[in-house]
């Protein structure tokens, strides 16, 4: 029996119905909200292990709720809309989520994102690592036990999703990797072609270190993926 809690926030009720009968028939303690403002509520007053949140509510949009639930909350947020826009994508995840899937999907590709993302948040807390596990690459100083990145001893605060795939490609340096490999490493499933998520996670990363310097990190290799630059 899964005792992992989902909220579950979208205002179509067929949807929630749905989903919350699919997610419990597999095991998850489910709670709906139909709007942020609901949405709100239930995550001040109740801990959730995951959060499935559609863009589009009746109230304010789902992306300025991840904003607001991520000043304070951590668990893994996976986006549902029918909005296919590639600006709306960026922002979704930009702002704090960790996935995003289109509208209308299959109930086993939802099912399949979030057990990765809950086995990535149980990892990154359980995992036993080693005692100054300390990576010194180029100027940048990669901290594995505390998740910490220095880039000329100055801190540079990266999400969970972006210090794994950094760690994925520092001890990958000078190899192209490529989206689905990134992915499946990260998020410890199959990609199921999605390699939008990784190209965004990427980009922000890249920002964060380069940080309009002249440093380069990551290489961008058409067609194939990415390769972490090690001199």
């Amino acid at each position: 029996m899964n005792d992992s809690r989902i909220l579950v926030v979208d205002d179509d009720e067929d949807i929630l119905e749905i989903i919350c009968i699919y997610l419990r028939n597999n095991g998850y303690i489910v709670d709906t909200a139909n709007s942020s403002t609901a949405a709100l509520e239930k995550v001040k007053n109740s801990k959730f292990d995951l959060i499935i949140l559609d863009i589009v509510l009746p109230d304010y949009e789902g992306t300025k709720l991840c904003e607001q639930i991520r000043q304070n909350i951590y668990c893994p947020i996976i986006f549902i809309s029918c909005i296919d826009d590639e600006d709306y994508i960026l922002k979704a995840l930009d702002i704090g989520g960790d996935d995003y899937i289109r509208k209308p999907f299959n109930l086993n590709e939802l099912l399949a994102r979030i057990k990765a993302n809950l086995r990535r948040m149980n990892y990154n807390k359980f995992i036993n690592k080693p005692k100054n596990n300390v990576i010194h690459i180029n100027n940048l100083t990669v901290d594995i036990n505390n998740h910490i990145v220095f880039k000329n001893n100055a801190k540079i605060y990266l999400s969970p999703i972006e210090f794994n795939i950094l760690l994925f490609m520092v001890n990958n340096s000078n190899n192209v990797l490529s989206c689905s490999q990134i992915y499946e490493h990260v998020w410890e499933s199959d990609s199921i072609g999605d390699t939008r998520t990784v190209m965004v996670h990427v980009s922000k990363l890249r920002k964060k270190l380069e940080d309009n310097s002249d440093d380069k990190y990551i290489e961008t290799i058409k067609k194939l993926g990415y390769k972490f630059i090690a001199e």
